[in-house]
């Protein structure tokens, strides 16, 4: 399973049909531009299970505005580890990012954002240490050799069970408030009730061990 990435570079003209709403700031660098290193969701991915949690393709990128003017931070004190964007306002030149930490507004005439790696299916919406580090590089072919390692391959391949254990334990709580409505609605006779009950809450238990001290422990 993969991503299809529309194009390497997106720029300004992009703007409309792009969403910034949680993408993570990583670094931060003004050199006549606004340089920031992110981690871009392209997409979110609906869950198959009703209320379960969504998954993510994401990738990392540099962004940079170009050629910046009356540049003004207001802003709380920033993570060591990063801080993510709400949203970004864009009037003619002006341009407003807003942060969960406060608000960066200057004057470009334009952006360009470099996928320096492809897209990557997560579970949360930012990669981790599997992106290789941080840089402003502007580049599109980003090598990130652990992506190749025994290690991280084994890594996705249990992340991607755990996952759905999880998944499957969410339906199994469905399963059971469908239960507990058809016995309220007197559908069901107490024996065959509490059988269902007691199946249902092993299954839950068991899948609830294999996610003990996961990412995906109260998933």
């Amino acid at each position: 399973m993969e991503y299809i990435l529309e194009k390497p570079i997106w720029t300004e003209v992009d703007f409309d049909k792009m969403n910034w709403h949680d993408v993570t700031i990583y670094e931060m660098a003004m050199t006549g531009d606004l340089e920031l290193d992110i981690d871009y969701i392209f997409k979110s991915n609906e869950p198959a299970v009703k209320g379960f949690r969504f998954t993510f393709w994401i990738a990392p990128c540099t962004f940079v505005f170009k050629q910046i003017r009356e540049l003004r931070f207001d802003m709380d004190v920033v993570r060591s580890d990063g801080f993510q964007i709400d949203y970004i306002e864009r009037s003619g030149h002006n341009w407003t990012i807003v942060t969960r930490n406060g608000d960066i507004s200057f004057i470009s005439d334009g952006f360009e954002m470099f996928v320096r790696q492809q897209p990557t299916l997560q579970y949360q919406k930012l990669i981790g240490i599997e992106r290789g580090g941080y840089t402003l590089e502007r580049v599109t072919d980003q090598p990130n050799h652990y992506l190749q390692t025994e290690g991280y391959i084994e890594k996705r391949k249990k992340d991607a069970e755990l996952f759905g254990y999880a998944q499957k334990r969410k339906q199994k709580k469905l399963d059971m408030e469908a239960l507990e409505e058809r016995r309220l609605n007197g559908e069901i006779d107490t024996t065959e009730f509490l059988r269902l009950k007691k199946e249902l809450l092993m299954a839950m238990d068991g899948y609830g061990y294999w996610l003990k001290g996961t990412m995906f422990e109260d998933a």
